[in-house]
């Protein structure tokens, strides 16, 4: 391939992620909310639906939320649901094709905006079935914990990586770096 036509490819994949399709954007709004009042009439239908969120309902809900929509956006286990909507350009992902397509791949691409959709069916299903919700929902809780855990812990040794390389570096210059020299005092005749 020719350096101008790598140009041109890339600018229209750039042009691609840009377009916006109102219409899908309008089609996927009017979809959560349809489900969202089909939740309402099986709630008001339901024999032994969840009459109130205690605090701990909120935490499970929170928690799972999170690692759930890190898993639905990012998580290589489910790349292959994510595959028919969005491709791999120079190392990027970027939504394919047009319309609701691309919508949909926008919306995987960001686990903020899928965490609402995960969110929503987490909330609808413990509403409709907390006992058996809740079990899934604190294994899911637990996973998120643990995956924060392990990117604090990774922050911490980064840093005392870091801390150590600049210890390093300081003593093959002959100084200490946790010494730090007095600025010279300067006297001013009286």
């Amino acid at each position: 391939m020719a350096h101008d036509e790598k140009i041109e490819e890339r600018s229209t994949n750039q042009t691609r992620t840009t377009e916006r399709s109102y219409s899908s954007y309008a089609l996927l709004i009017f979809l959560y909310n349809l489900i969202f009042g089909g939740f309402l009439l099986l709630y008001r239908k339901w024999k032994h639906p969840l009459d109130s969120l205690t605090a701990l309902d909120l935490c499970l809900l929170g928690l799972a939320t999170l690692r759930a929509s890190k898993l639905v956006s990012e998580d290589e286990i489910t790349s292959g649901l994510r595959e028919p909507v969005l491709e791999e350009v120079d190392g990027r992902k970027i939504p394919q094709g047009h319309g609701l397509r691309q919508s949909l791949g926008k919306l995987l691409l960001c686990p903020t905006c899928t965490g609402a959709w995960v969110a929503a069916f987490f909330t609808y299903v413990l509403y409709l079935f907390p006992r058996y919700a809740r079990p899934f929902l604190a294994i899911m809780a637990a996973s998120s914990i643990s995956q924060t855990g392990d990117a604090l812990l990774s922050l911490v040794y980064t840093e005392r990586d870091l801390i150590l390389q600049r210890k390093e570096k300081a003593q093959e210059r002959g100084s200490h770096p946790s010494i730090k020299r007095a600025p010279p005092i300067i006297s001013r005749p009286s």
